[in-house]
């Protein structure tokens, strides 16, 4: 099945170290046998951004994603590295998500208020605590503003 995205779904790590975690990220989705991506990696994200604001493309905008049960088919998977129960994003990690929201929202015309926390979805905290469930529109929205 190909992935026909209509909505942004935000995730956090839930580990503060190691960084960077992609690979961490990748050996623990392959323990947990998530299919392997067209591009080789395991993790069920499409992007995963790291504390420096590098992002990592794991997986193909129009594969499956692996990373909200239900939602796999209709959504792109974004993860922060970080524990967003104790920390918060980096200033880097803010900017290169408004960079790929931005980006996202207009290959797939997805709506500001089509980009959720993880635990909209499920019964988690992610993308973690400190956070509030409009941030990631938040981010976008300023973004937006600062670069008319």
């Amino acid at each position: 099945m190909i992935n026909t995205p209509n909505k942004i779904i935000v995730h956090h790590t839930a580990a503060v170290e190691p960084t960077p975690q992609f690979d961490a990220i990748n050996e623990w989705h392959k323990a947990r046998e998530f299919p392997l991506s067209r591009l080789g990696w395991y993790v069920g994200y499409h992007i995963v951004i790291e504390k420096d604001g590098t992002p990592v493309i794991a997986r193909e905008l129009s594969e499956e994603g692996a990373h909200t049960v239900g939602e796999n088919f209709s959504s792109i998977g974004i993860c922060l590295v970080g524990n967003f129960d104790v920390e918060m994003p980096t200033p880097e990690q803010v900017e290169t998500l408004a960079i790929y929201l931005h980006a996202y929202c207009i290959a797939y015309n997805i709506k500001e208020n089509q980009i959720f926390p993880h635990r909209k979805y499920a019964n988690k905290d992610c993308y973690g605590t400190n956070l509030p469930d409009i941030l990631a529109q938040s981010i976008l929205v300023q973004w937006r503003i600062k670069h008319k």
